[in-house]
């Protein structure tokens, strides 16, 4: 299952969402229109006392999905939605909780409850994709700015206060390593014309040694306007061609199918030339502007580079 694919529909069609419980629904009809055969349970309980916020039964898989929405406040009026988001603060305490599905996913995982997860945080808050200024926080184990690497014991600093820590003072241990890529969602206009972006990261979860269903990283897709460039469709694109091939290379005109698919509004020329030039770096410097996003390792056939 192709996270960030689903994170680019749900974005076209819902930008910005009034609550957590509201981006939840809204990520399961999401899933289920790109997957149709796909079964979904909604906050199932696979243990007395233990809520999952997302169940996909996919391909003979069993997907866990943890999902966060974390909000600064935000007023403004999109299509037919008038949103007044608070400020959550507590930046702390909601790290920590990030950190907890996690440990919860795995132990969901070893079980034998989902076959494989994945943490889902969404925010128009920067606190969390930025680094922090220092790192004496009270929450520095918890940590999830953009490159931070998620693993071992995890517990508070000392100095956290019996408020912060009240019914969360038990280390968090993960069995995996997760590090943190934050990806553009969406651009929302607040009252007086502000632009405010949105960023989701992604954590799979997988026991060691075991594949996975879930495609939650894809080359950066850098956009910071509301419509995908060229680039990002192209990048999408190749993700999905090779989560269905199983294959780590791929031809040009495995791409332009599949831009054609999905009524890219991009004229065939344009995709073509990002993917023989632009995007390859192994091609001649025609342009003003280049990615090193593709390999060329024979004619019309290309590979990611990592």
């Amino acid at each position: 299952m192709d996270i960030s694919a689903v994170m680019v529909d749900l974005a076209r069609r819902r930008p910005l969402f009034h609550s957590e419980r509201d981006f939840q629904f809204a990520l399961a009809w999401s899933i289920q229109q790109r997957y149709p055969h796909a079964e979904l349970r909604l906050e199932p309980r696979p243990n007395r006392g233990i809520h999952l916020d997302l169940l996909v039964h996919l391909a003979q898989r069993r997907i866990a999905i943890e999902v966060r929405y974390l909000v600064a406040a935000f007023g403004g009026a999109l299509g037919v939605d008038r949103f007044d988001l608070p400020n959550q603060g507590a930046h702390d305490v909601a790290r920590h909780d990030v950190v907890k599905d996690l440990v919860r996913l795995e132990r969901l995982l070893s079980d034998g409850y989902a076959d494989e997860g994945v943490g889902l945080t969404l925010t128009n808050d920067s606190a969390y994709w930025r680094p922090g200024m220092r790192n004496t926080t009270i929450d520095a184990a918890f940590r999830i700015h953009e490159g931070r690497t998620l693993n071992g014991a995890l517990e508070w600093s000392p100095t956290a206060g019996a408020g912060t820590t009240h019914k969360r003072d038990v280390p968090l241990t993960l069995a995996g390593s997760y590090t943190c890529a934050w990806h553009h969602f969406a651009n929302v206009a607040a009252d007086g014309g502000r632009v405010v972006e949105l960023r989701y990261l992604t954590l799979p979860v997988r026991e060691p040694g075991r594949p996975t269903l879930v495609a939650a990283v894809v080359p950066q897709v850098v956009s910071t306007t509301g419509a995908l460039t060229a680039r990002d469709e192209i990048l999408l694109a190749v993700a999905d061609i090779l989560r269905r091939s199983g294959r780590a290379e791929f031809d040009l005109s495995d791409v332009l199918a599949e831009m054609r698919q999905r009524g890219s509004r991009y004229a065939e020329s344009t995709i073509r030339t990002h993917v023989v030039s632009r995007m390859c770096a192994n091609a001649p410097d025609h342009h003003a502007t280049t990615f090193d996003d593709f390999e060329n390792v024979g004619r019309g056939r290309y590979r990611l580079r990592r």
